[in-house]
């Protein structure tokens, strides 16, 4: 499903995660406050790391749309100038508590690597399950010239 794949992708690119929440984990009869609603939608949520507009159109070429040949060079140039737009103008990337692994963190570390991101400031991704693998393609990423000339 084209727009559903789609508009995920959208929502998951700079916004913060306890904002992107997975409302069907929710528990039947728990009650909530925003520390336990943001706990149980957002841990292993199925939150993936934002794509670069090259990996979103391959993702795409996967998904089917109602008016397929129609909608996926619209939707793929919306992505495009949707994640140039986000990305040139953040400053904080938020992305903590995700669930996130080594190969999530390789997958944010192309992103960064491409330069998208040249404003960047802060990169938050604590309380996640990056392991050596995943810190080290952050760091080499992170490491080349231009990715994120800002971040401290």
């Amino acid at each position: 499903r084209g727009w559903c794949f789609t508009e995920q992708s959208w929502a998951g690119l700079t916004k913060a995660g306890q904002l992107s929440l997975d409302l069907g984990k929710m528990r039947g009869g728990k009650e909530y406050d925003w520390d336990s609603l943001t706990d149980d939608c957002t841990q292993d949520g199925g939150r993936r790391p934002p794509l670069l507009p090259s990996a979103f159109a391959a993702e795409l070429e996967k998904k089917s749309f109602t008016n397929g040949k129609d909608d996926k060079p619209l939707v793929k140039r919306l992505y495009e100038a949707a994640f140039e737009e986000q990305f040139g103008k953040a400053t904080e990337l938020f992305y903590e508590d995700l669930g996130w692994g080594d190969a999530e963190a390789a997958q944010l570390a192309e992103v960064l690597a491409s330069g998208a991101a040249p404003r960047l400031e802060e990169l938050w991704l604590q309380r996640n399950e990056i392991g050596d693998e995943g810190c080290k393609a952050l760091a080499a990423a992170l490491g080349k010239e231009g990715a994120a000339p800002r971040l401290e």
